[in-house]
């Protein structure tokens, strides 16, 4: 987690050319939204998960206290600098489930 935007990386999926997969989430401006498109929850990179798999996350912060959450899956895990927590996921069906952090910065 970072102030504003949070950072995923698939670690145990490698490209052809044995790199990994990392990239930054950032929230739409409300400006920018598209009709349909939800305020404060659109994104503009989806972290995409398989359904029917156990999924590790790993969570933590590079500057303050976060709290990654999918309230509609009822996850929450909190994002602490220096300190590294993990949340296990199931998915038994697919669909779109919005992340937001829980925590003001």
């Amino acid at each position: 987690g970072h102030q504003w935007y949070w950072s995923y990386e698939y670690s145990d999926y490698n490209t052809e050319d044995e790199t990994l997969i990392n990239f930054d989430s950032y929230m739409i401006p409300e400006d920018d939204l598209s009709l349909g498109q939800l305020r404060l929850l659109e994104v503009d990179n989806r972290v995409v998960v398989p359904v029917k798999t156990h999924i590790r996350v790993l969570i933590t912060a590079a500057d303050v206290l976060h709290s990654w959450a999918i309230p509609s899956l009822g996850i929450k895990c909190d994002a602490v600098p220096g300190r590294l927590n993990q949340v296990n996921l199931f998915l038994k069906r697919e669909g779109v489930f919005y992340g937001q952090c829980s925590e003001l910065c």
